[in-house]
């Protein structure tokens, strides 16, 4: 019996094409980070911009965070939908209207845009992997 071969594969969590131009996986990480802001958006009236922004982190940014680093040198086009999304997601928080300039409101959150938030995860596990406190499983045995 032989196998077919598949246009896209999910390992991890991560949506692999052919191409492996991560397309598809941006498109869906997206997808489900407008989803739960739209959640989180009906919870706005009840809870006060403490609790909203760790809600927010729970289950919107940790989506953009998981498996960042595949993103790291991508297109700046590549990774619109996903600065979009972050951007609805901060306007959510600090209930800011849907046309207010964004930066500074990522700035009073404390969040840098989405390119610089892989930078910064990418270069951290690094710098921590060189002066021997990374996690275990990056340290040579």
């Amino acid at each position: 019996e032989s196998v077919a071969p598949m246009g896209r594969a999910r390992n991890l969590g991560v949506l692999l094409d052919s191409r492996l131009s991560l397309e598809d996986h941006l498109m869906a990480v997206a997808r489900g980070m407008f989803y739960q802001i739209r959640l989180v958006r009906q919870l706005r009236p009840f809870l006060d911009r403490d609790t909203l922004r760790t809600v927010t982190h729970a289950f919107v940014t940790s989506r953009l965070d998981y498996c960042n680093a595949l993103y790291m040198g991508l297109p700046l086009g590549c990774t619109r939908r996903l600065q979009l999304a972050q951007n609805a997601a901060a306007r959510v928080v600090m209930g800011a209207p849907w046309r207010a300039r964004i930066t500074p409101i990522l700035r009073e959150l404390h969040w840098l845009p989405v390119v610089f938030r892989v930078r910064f995860k990418v270069l951290a596990t690094t710098f921590k992997e060189l002066r021997s406190i990374g996690p275990s499983y990056l340290q040579d045995r």
